[in-house]
């Protein structure tokens, strides 16, 4: 039930710390299954077109697709959208009878709230406009003849072949998730943003997300009411020459979305941790990571340099990725975790592209891993160097027990060979990054997990992504300074009826 809000809420930190779960004190939540969330938006669309999928990514490993910085650049076309929205974001498994279509990218409860948009202004074999992507159903449905006007959206950002707008319906998450659903949204959308831009990358089309956008004018251009629906992140399919003017014969006549069948519960909560982030600051702070821990590493340890990479192919991959939880306690091979280990962060922390905007958040999270039964490294907690070459040890010994009771005693937790974590200091995200910071911690961490789950797929592992946990319980476990945090933690390891390891 939606109780009052009476506590002005003023930054997104506050909203983190407000949503925290305490043990014996989360209130009883029910879930209706007669409102539960519909699987995709729908619209009375001005036109539809069917998207049919190329194979063009089917030769693409996993490997070459993680290791990828910047593909050749191809012309984005409509052809080529077709390929990166089914691979970024397209159903993978239907159960008809609840009425859950699984998707390539992994979200929150099986929820997906997250929505794509794509905006056109001059591509091949496609009008003009503003379209919905229905990967459920497979289409893409136009929704305004106009398309957005980037100039006024991000302001001195180059010029795109096509743009997608990833956005979260708060309902979605909420129906389970109540008040912590922002937290959710953002981790999918980071998933999402992640995705998309592997999926982009594996078809030859450069992908850059956007973060620093106008909330209002991305609210306006999209005919969203925040309340219900707000904007998270903007990517970049680059094309080489890119005509970037909105056509001004074009009106602004957006199509009207169909209303749910039921009015959804509203939490004044969700809108107002949005609404703290409008504001775009530039970040004050070094280009270094901030302290997280009370104490300092007791010892560095290189990762091991292996050419180990299993062949795995990224369009399998992304079509098989699931949950897997049902872990075994099985040693990893050194080759194995320590390529594992390259595939995951070369490309997340260490190589981001300079002018993509938000990419500031990598500077305030960092990852870290408890981890067991890894051939030839003393179980413990250690945290990655930034270029994801080294190890830094911060507690020796097993903690796979102790993280599984903080979150929420899922036993499943501590049968994991790696839980990896990821970790900021909200205090310093904050002074550095205004509220809206928040926004890019997180959902970075949501891109550094969908890395994990495509490595996990290709190395014959299991995945599984955890966002909920006792939160202050999470702090003092891991040693952590004041007003840094745990935001969130994926599981990986080997899993029973998984075949054996590459």
């Amino acid at each position: 039930m939606n109780r009052p809000d009476t506590d002005l809420l003023v930054s997104a930190a506050r909203y983190h710390v407000r949503t925290s779960h305490v043990r014996h004190r989360i209130s009883p939540h029910s879930l209706d299954f007669s409102r539960y969330p519909q699987p995709f938006k729908r619209y009375e669309y001005l036109d539809e077109t069917q998207m049919v999928r190329d194979a063009a990514a089917e030769d693409l490993s996993v490997c070459d697709v993680l290791g990828r910085i910047r593909p050749d650049i191809c012309p984005v076309e409509f052809n080529k959208i077709c390929s990166i929205l089914p691979l970024g974001y397209g159903v993978t498994l239907a159960d008809r009878s609840r009425g859950i279509f699984f998707r390539s990218a992994p979200s929150a409860g099986g929820l997906y709230p997250c929505q794509l948009y794509l905006s056109v202004t001059d591509m091949p074999d496609i009008e003009t406009g503003l379209y919905y992507c229905d990967t459920v159903q497979g289409l893409l449905g136009k929704i305004n003849s106009r398309p957005l006007d980037m100039k006024k959206i991000l302001p001195g950002q180059g010029h795109a072949g096509a743009y997608l707008v990833i956005t979260g319906v708060f309902y979605h998450s909420a129906w389970k998730y109540r008040e912590r659903a922002f937290r959710y949204l953002l981790l999918d959308a980071g998933h999402l943003a992640e995705s998309v831009m592997l999926a982009a990358k594996a078809e030859g089309i450069g992908a850059l997300a956007g973060y620093d956008f106008d909330d209002r004018q991305l609210l306006q251009g999209l005919d969203l009411d925040v309340s219900c629906e707000v904007p998270l992140a903007c990517l970049f399919l680059d094309s080489g020459n890119a005509r970037d003017d909105v056509p001004d014969t074009q009106p602004f006549q957006p199509a009207r979305p169909v209303p749910e069948p039921f009015s959804p519960v509203k939490y004044e909560i969700l809108e107002k941790a949005f609404k703290s982030g409008s504001a775009i600051v530039q970040s004050r702070e070094k280009d270094e990571n901030p302290r997280v821990f009370q104490h300092r590493p007791s010892l560095i340890i290189p990762i091991p340099a292996t050419d180990f990479c299993p062949g795995a192919s990224f369009a399998r991959a992304a079509a098989n990725r699931r949950s897997r939880r049902n872990f075994i306690v099985n040693e990893l091979p050194c080759s194995v975790w320590a390529a594992f280990f390259r595939q995951v962060f070369s490309g997340i922390f260490s190589a981001h592209v300079p002018e993509e905007t938000g990419a500031a958040a990598k500077n305030f999270l960092v990852p870290a891993m408890i981890c067991q039964n890894l051939e030839g490294l003393a179980d413990g907690l250690y945290t990655f160097s930034s270029d994801g070459s080294q190890l830094a040890c911060m507690h020796s010994g097993s903690q796979a027990d102790a993280l599984a009771r903080v979150c929420l005693d899922q036993a499943w937790i501590s049968r994991a060979a790696v839980n990896f974590l990821f970790l900021a200091d909200i205090d310093a995200v904050e002074s550095a990054l205004g509220s809206r910071g928040y926004r890019y911690v997180m959902m970075h961490a949501g891109r550094a997990g969908q890395r994990i789950y495509l490595a996990a797929e290709a190395f014959g592992l299991g995945c599984c992504g955890v966002g909920a946990m006792y939160d202050t319980e999470a702090a003092e476990l891991l040693a952590l300074k004041t007003g840094s945090v745990l935001l969130y933690a994926v599981a990986a390891g080997p899993v029973k009826k998984k075949g054996n390891m590459p």
